[in-house]
């Protein structure tokens, strides 16, 4: 192995893919990254095992090779370097040689065949989805999925489409987030559990700083009962689905029909619910809401310290007298995620789970939010 390459290109890049890596993991080969050079092209993979990313440069090559190099010693040395041509060199089978124009460095690297091969799908299904759809599926969902080791179902976004009609759910027991849409481009049933840290990577890698020209350009994901594979330029993304039977999200949802309503601005419910909250008991940061032909307000005590917020709320009510609480952390993760100007908030009674729509939303989309209140 033998190339030149630029030393802050080499590390943008290498640092872009370095989040897929387990900062926790205790074997030596998924914490390096596998450089292998084939014919001016350098392919690069991070793994943890569930989850790889592939990448390919183009470099100025003299000899091909592979080689398995420690993440984070890598990623210190260029991160100190000036930005300046480097060249890369395998000396012998356990050694790799980084030039520059004052220095050189020698580090240890691992034998590549120790790491895990991804095997390409078998018998793959395929979806095509554009690039800002996948962005808005993982913003109205991804604050939802849960963290459950008993039940890892709830540690992803479930797609299910059908008939190019899209649902996309994520629930952690106290929220559940829900995104509707509408003219996909899909005459298969699908339906899989992405993992969160999947999406994170999608959106942070794949994703963000999209320019107008890529929103609208699609992405075809493969997949199969147990894998999926995106590819955005050049990079790969490969990761297993969750394995489980898909909850009845549909149960959680109030079917009866509701007369009370509350009709609110987001921004400003927002900012009332993160004031009161201070006044709140830390163990369930539990705010009430109080409302009544004569006024509607918001409030919180913490009994301990005597500390009581009180305050009246701008908005429209209509319905019978209701006094209902919530976790405000709940609220808090349920409300910031929305970009509409206006809310309409639906409640049967105390104990069933408040109903959270915006008041106007495009018309191939649906947004719905589920908030489990406290007892």
């Amino acid at each position: 192995m033998n190339f030149v390459i630029d030393s802050k290109y080499f590390f943008q890049n290498l640092k872009a893919i370095s989040s897929v890596l387990s900062k926790s993991n205790n074997i030596n080969i998924l914490t390096c990254f596998i450089l292998n050079l084939t014919n001016g092209f350098l392919k690069i993979k991070a793994s943890d095992l569930y989850l790889c990313i592939k990448i390919t440069l183009k470099v100025v090559s003299k000899r091909n090779g592979k080689a398995a190099v420690p993440a984070k010693l890598l990623l210190e040395i260029l991160k100190q370097l000036p930005e300046q041509p480097i060249k890369i060199k395998k000396i012998n089978y356990n050694q790799l040689r980084i030039s520059c124009l004052k220095g050189n460095y020698e580090l240890c690297v691992l034998d590549h065949k120790l790491f895990p091969k991804h095997k390409k799908i078998k018998n793959p299904k395929y979806c095509m989805l554009k690039k800002d759809t996948i962005l808005n599926i993982i913003n109205n969902t991804l604050f939802a999925v849960g963290n459950e080791e008993l039940r890892p179902v709830l540690n992803g976004v479930c797609f299910n489409i059908k008939k190019q009609k899209g649902s996309f759910v994520a629930t952690n027991a106290k929220i559940l987030a829900k995104y509707f849409l509408n003219n996909l481009k899909n005459k298969e049933k699908i339906q899989f559990i992405l993992p969160k840290k999947t999406l994170l990577i999608l959106k942070q890698i794949f994703l963000n700083n999209l320019k107008n020209k890529e929103q609208n350009k699609y992405i075809k994901i493969q997949y199969n009962k147990y894998n999926t594979w995106f590819k955005v330029s050049n990079k790969v993304l490969i990761s297993s689905l969750i394995k489980g039977d898909v909850p009845n999200y549909d149960s959680i949802i109030p079917k009866a029909k509701i007369k009370n309503k509350l009709i609110i601005n987001v921004q400003y419910l927002l900012k009332a619910i993160k004031r009161i909250t201070l006044f709140s008991n830390p163990k369930d940061n539990r705010i009430t809401f109080s409302f009544s032909l004569k006024q509607n307000i918001i409030f919180s005590e913490n009994n301990e310290l005597t500390n009581k917020g009180l305050e009246e709320l701008i908005c429209e009510y209509s319905g019978e007298n209701l006094e209902i609480s919530f976790n405000s952390k709940d609220l808090l993760e349920g409300l910031s995620n929305l970009t509409c100007k206006d809310i309409e908030i639906k409640f049967q009674d105390k104990y069933t789970p408040a109903i959270i729509q915006p008041i106007f939303s495009l018309k191939q989309e649906k947004i719905l939010r589920i908030i489990i209140p406290l007892t």
